[in-house]
């Protein structure tokens, strides 16, 4: 009994995936790379339609982007945690965290990570004060000093005991959040 030939022929914007010979040959080839060719194509997907919802890649002139619509990447893929009503942004999930500290971290990087992308860069001091306090990991006398030590993931801006100091996220700091999000997303 001959196999005949088969082919597959995987591109993802030419990156190229191929597989030739008998065709028993391939199938073995393709079930043996099949996880990995899924979660590719998956993750491809998911890339995609980030862009059909909206996201804009940044603009190399520094203008002003537009804010994604309501139905972006966070009601579509962080539902489990995040909830996004026009500029709202509410956390409805407990944070992670083996201390105060580090939740009140982690409380702060999703917020920001949401609040930014609906279009929002900064945030006030005192609104992460309060969604801390919300989710029942608020240190009143160790809130700021929690926050600047979070340094490589989040700016404070402001002089020390101003009410208008505000916080963004650092690039590690959205990559930490995104990490977050994720994991609890998946809960």
């Amino acid at each position: 009994m001959s196999d005949s030939e088969a082919k597959l022929h995987l591109s993802l914007k030419e990156g190229v995936f191929e597989i030739s010979g008998p065709e028993h040959f391939v199938s073995q080839q393709i079930e043996n790379f099949k996880e990995i060719i899924l979660e590719t194509l998956q993750n491809r997907r998911i890339k995609s339609d980030i862009v059909n919802v909206g996201m804009v890649p940044p603009d190399p002139q520094g203008t002003k982007l537009p804010p994604l619509d309501q139905q972006n990447l966070i009601t579509k893929y962080f539902p489990r945690v995040l909830h996004i009503q026009e500029k709202d942004v509410k956390i409805i999930k407990k944070m992670p965290g083996a201390n105060n500290s580090k939740k009140t971290i982690n409380t702060a990087l999703a917020y920001l990570w949401g609040k930014k992308s609906i279009g929002i860069e900064e945030v006030s001091f005192q609104e992460i004060r309060d969604l801390c306090e919300q989710q029942g990991c608020l240190d009143t006398k160790n809130f700021a000093a929690h926050m600047k030590g979070a340094r490589e993931y989040i700016i404070v801006d402001g002089k020390k005991g101003s009410t208008a100091k505000t916080c963004k996220l650092t690039l590690p700091g959205m990559e930490r959040a995104e990490e977050i999000l994720e994991g609890l997303n998946g809960e």
